[in-house]
């Protein structure tokens, strides 16, 4: 059925039956979610242009006009986010509209085709748009379709662009990471003139390198609750280029997509490359609205098992190393049950034999076989006594990973990612299998996919990276061919976690790569939860969950207590409350106080993690900006919510302040009641003055009184609507 995607009756009634495919044959063409549109129009010379991009109801609109997608030569002071090259050197791109399609995928969900053709070859972008009405989230990847008889040099093409005058006064926010530092702050600027590229070439990961996503505002830096701003996150776990243009010609000017790291992709007559999507919103409201927005589209679109409670763990990593096996895991595992621990997560040191065990980061790495002599039973014995235990098993894999002393480098050196005629350059004594082969992909995913199968009752699989990609060559492709190995990697990759899960639904995935490396869209799509850091000091945990808290819910945050740094538990306990709890310690050799404080802050998050995994967070004064840094989660029926308030500055005597709270119903009364305080630290933080209850209106104007009286200290308070 064909019809214009004009602003009319007739379109937004179709929309709203969730109608067929529809065949646009129109120059206007209208892409809307419950509150933002974007509009675009052809020109007189066959350029699709976006001509507003704002609010549906025209209250308000952004800055962001120009051409939809160009090609390189539509792009003559700044980047296109597409580039070319003939066989014949001739590197003219012109794209000109050809066509839409648009169809509903559900009521609140519509995937629109935007087809674009060069004016003078059978070459074709289509540029895809998946609108998620509820959410207000926008998808978008661009597909390019080569349809010559000849193959072409693909040197660059991104998943979104925007444009818009350099007047709008663009200002910036993205994020840097490094081990045991990933996202410690923002980085804010004024874009000024110039070509500014934030561009990560790690290969496979992004640590040592930018966090693949940004927030762009107009006028001022973004703040929680008035600046306009884009949200944009690419769904690419690897090397990855950002780029802001603001030319002479007073045009500004941005893109983000996949690094042409490996060189130019070589693309066949009658084949297509297609980019990873970018996820993207934009909110006249500021980052916290947008935040909302990121957090709601990921737990329903955008990860695994986004309804499904998360358990509270304790890994093995941080309480004893590579030093594992059997009898102690076991006494482990009871002691974590006794805790009130829902999980328990065997880390490195179970697996490889002989000369090759994995009794260090040296060895073992390839050779996934439990090792026979630390474990003689191998994993069934230690699902049984989780299980008698009440208490779930999860195991941790490397399986892209491999060591020089292994049984597997030695049988396969051909599955290694290894320059020819070049040393092989070593991360942590491990080098990078090559996950462009499909041999190799095949083996990664038997590896885990075997491990489960024998093992049924296994209920989580931590998935780490700990090597960037050092020999970005791999011996699988041609020479002229090379210029394809990202895209083949994470193409294989994704596959393979997505088999995965497909095949062992009940089993929760964790993405980690030396900590926070693989917190993305794209690797959160087929997993549940995701490594902040290696670093668990809860000061430096604050800090850098606040951050990932801009694009990744709680529900998918990994926060975990240990005993890094000169910290109370409570004040750790109350920092890992901000999203998935977890633990790692050895209960065998943790003090009474810490245990008791475990016991209390388990039991309590247990209390209301349903509103952190599932609610509505509300960011208020930042851990960047103040000693007095605040947040709260409210439930998504507005009937119970939970603050954390955190004292980090140096104080003398009793610091009193009045934490702020959002997201309340003003209507209905709220009773205040303070949670985790354990023993040996049940001093009250609630002030003795506080109100009991109130409506939602006066706590949110008034906020919640606190009294502290040391530095590093905290409160949780829970808000209950009377019934």
């Amino acid at each position: 059925m064909k019809c214009s995607l004009l602003i009319t009756a007739l379109f937004l009634s179709m929309l709203a039956r969730g109608a067929e495919t529809t065949q646009a044959d129109e120059s206007t063409i209208l892409l809307t979610t419950d509150a933002l549109s974007l509009t675009c129009a052809v020109d007189k010379n066959g350029v699709l242009n976006v001509t507003r991009f704002g609010a549906v109801d025209r209250s308000w609109k952004s800055p962001f006009t120009g051409p939809l997608f160009p090609g390189s030569s539509d792009c003559k002071y700044h980047e296109a986010p597409v580039s070319i090259t003939r066989s014949n050197g001739d590197t003219t791109l012109n794209l000109i509209y050809q066509s839409n399609t648009s169809v509903a995928e559900t009521p609140a969900i519509r995937h629109t085709t935007i087809t674009l053709r060069d004016k003078g070859q059978p070459i074709f972008v289509d540029v895809h748009f998946r609108l998620f009405a509820r959410e207000n989230v926008i998808q978008q990847w661009a597909v390019l379709r080569n349809e010559l008889a000849e193959p072409i040099r693909v040197h660059r093409l991104d998943s979104a662009y925007w444009e818009a005058p350099a007047s709008s006064a663009p200002h910036l926010e993205w994020y840097d990471s490094r081990w045991a530092d990933e996202v410690p702050r923002p980085n804010v600027e004024k874009l000024s003139k110039g070509r500014r590229v934030i561009e990560n070439r790690t290969g496979n990961r992004h640590i040592e390198a930018p966090f693949p996503a940004f927030i762009m505002s107009f006028g001022a830096f973004p703040n929680e609750e008035s600046t306009p701003c884009l949200f944009a996150s690419l769904a690419w776990s690897g090397s990855m280029a950002m780029s802001f243009d603001h030319n002479n010609k007073g045009v500004f000017a941005s893109s983000i997509g996949v690094s042409s790291q490996t060189g130019p992709y070589l693309l066949d007559p009658k084949k297509s490359l297609t980019t990873p999507a970018c996820i993207f919103t934009y909110s006249r409201d500021g980052k916290g609205r947008a935040s909302r927005d990121f957090h709601q589209w990921t737990r329903l679109h955008g990860m695994r098992g986004g309804d499904r409670l998360r358990l509270v763990d304790n890994n093995s990593w941080e309480g004893c190393s590579f030093n594992v096996r059997e009898d102690t895991v076991i006494e482990m595992i009871k002691g974590s049950a006794a805790l009130g621990i829902e999980l328990y997560v065997l880390d490195d040191g179970w697996f490889g034999n002989g000369s090759t065990a994995r009794t260090g980061d040296y060895s073992g790495l390839g050779d996934w076989a439990v090792n026979q002599e630390r474990f003689p039973n191998g994993m069934a014995k230690l699902i049984k006594t989780a299980k008698e235990s009440n208490i779930s098993f999860g195991l941790w894999f490397e399986p892209e990973m491999v060591n020089p002393r292994s049984e597997l480098f030695v049988k396969h050196p051909e599955w290694v990612l290894r320059s020819p005629g070049q040393e092989l350059k070593l991360e942590r004594n491990q080098a990078v299998l090559d996950m462009a082969n499909p041999e190799v992909s095949e083996f990664v995913f038997k590896t885990v996919d075997d491990a489960l199968t024998a093992n049924p009752e296994m209920r989580f699989i931590k998935w780490d990276c700990n090597s960037s990609i050092h020999n970005p060559y791999s011996p699988h492709l041609a020479p002229d061919r090379q210029g394809a190995l990202l895209w083949n990697y994470f193409e294989n990759y994704y596959s393979v976690l997505d088999r995965l899960v497909r095949n062992h639904p009940h089993v929760d995935f964790q993405a980690c790569a030396s900590g926070g490396g693989r917190a993305d869209h794209g690797a959160m799509r087929d997993s549940h939860t995701f490594w902040v850091s290696d670093n668990t000091n809860p000061l430096f945990r604050l800090r850098s969950q606040w951050t990932f808290s801009s694009f990744l819910p709680a529900i998918a945050t990994t926060c975990h207590v240990t005993h890094a740094g000169d910290f109370k538990p409570k004040f750790r306990f109350d920092v890992s409350m901000m999203g998935q709890l977890g633990l790692e310690v050895d209960p065998r050799r943790s003090e009474p106080e810490f245990q008791d404080a475990a016991r209390t802050g388990i039991a309590a998050y247990k209390e209301v993690r349903e509103i952190v995994q599932f609610g509505h967070q509300y960011r208020h004064d930042s851990p960047f900006e103040s000693t007095l840094p605040s947040l709260n989660y409210v439930s998504t029926d507005g009937n119970r919510a939970l603050v954390l308030a955190y004292q980090t500055g140096t104080i003398l005597g009793w610091t009193h302040t009045s934490t702020r709270v959002r997201g309340l119903d003003p209507k209905k009364v709220y009773t205040l009641s303070e949670i985790n305080l354990p023993p040996g630290d049940a001093t009250q933080r609630l002030h003795k003055a506080a109100k009991k209850s109130a409506s939602g209106q006066a706590w949110m104007d008034d906020g919640i009184p606190l009294t502290f009286g040391r530095v590093n200290d905290s409160a949780a308070i829970v808000l209950t609507a009377a019934p």
